[in-house]
């Protein structure tokens, strides 16, 4: 009896420890946390009426790879709890013919509150951390026009249940189009400037008042000479503490660009983010002036009607 009472026991035991093995076994690690990257601003807001109306640009697939858009990436995950940065992925190329990008952090994260800051088509990392912390963005670094820049900015709660997302880029700057038309033959040159712009935006998408810029953009097409030319400008939004941005226009016969042939009348406009703004520029050979005409909503507006200063 007590043998049979022993080997009772015995089974009792193993059979506890089999079945601890197995629940054990069946324990499945903490899912890393996870998180792709996509483009909410493929296209402008005002793309279609750009595209029907002037023909000056035109909508984008929006189904291409993520590199169609974005070029390069810059990411950085802040814990809000421990108030410290603990992953940096500094600027690089993006690879690879995914339609979304893979944010890649560290797969050891404790579960907690985060903030993932992403920048995309930035030309330096200077400035976005400050001594650890989130900083700002300079958007026309040296009154240099700069690329097609992307941000966001995304809270990421990381535990047991919510480990998986996919945030969404959106468009910082917008463009400015200028289209001129019935140029003279031998105007191949031209100088832009465009003043009163933002000079900086933060992490949560606010554009610093008190920091103005200007931009200055040369164009040439003396490789092919035509009596119309379009140029495109990508520009931060009209200052906030200003009314209107002033587009200055000189057009030149000469590559040094010292003395203009024809100086347009200068023209006020409103520079917002993820907008196209369009201005043409029509050439009158018997006034030596022009008549400038902005897109406003679907239709044309003359705004200098032969001005010249």
């Amino acid at each position: 009896m007590k043998r049979w009472k022993h080997t009772s026991m015995l089974l009792v035991l193993m059979a506890g420890l089999l079945l601890a093995s197995c629940i054990r076994d069946d324990l499945q690690p903490c899912p890393p946390l996870s998180v792709r990257i996509g483009i909410k601003d493929i296209n402008y807001f005002n793309i279609d009426a750009v595209e029907n109306v002037t023909g000056l640009d035109h909508r984008l697939d929006e189904n291409l790879p993520f590199r169609s858009y974005i070029q390069k990436l810059f990411y950085v995950l802040y814990d809000i709890d421990r108030q410290q940065t603990v992953s940096v992925q500094h600027l690089h190329e993006v690879q690879g013919d995914a339609r979304l990008a893979t944010a890649y952090l560290p797969e050891d994260l404790p579960f907690g509150r985060y903030v993932l800051l992403v920048w995309a088509n930035i030309e330096s990392e200077e400035g976005i951390l400050a001594d650890g912390k989130l900083g700002t963005y300079s958007l026309h670094h040296n009154n240099v026009e700069g690329y097609d820049v992307y941000m966001t900015c995304d809270t990421l709660l990381y535990d047991e249940w919510n480990y998986d997302y996919t945030v969404r880029l959106e468009r910082i700057k917008g463009k400015l189009l200028i289209e001129g038309v019935n140029l003279p033959t031998d105007i191949n040159w031209s100088r832009k400037a465009i003043t009163d712009l933002c000079g900086k935006v933060d992490y949560h998408f606010s554009y610093e008042p008190d920091s103005t810029e200007y931009v200055v953009v040369e164009s040439d097409w003396s490789d092919h000479p035509s009596s119309r030319v379009v140029t495109d400008t990508y520009l931060s939004p009209t200052a906030v503490n200003g009314e209107k941005s002033t587009v200055y226009v000189r057009f030149f016969d000469d590559p040094s660009m010292s003395v203009p042939v024809t100086v347009p009348a200068n023209v006020d406009i409103t520079m917002r983010r993820n907008e196209i703004t369009v201005l043409r520029y029509v050439y009158d050979a018997d006034s030596g002036g022009f008549v400038i005409s902005t897109l406003v909503d679907d239709s044309w507006q003359v705004i200098h009607d032969m001005g010249l200063e």
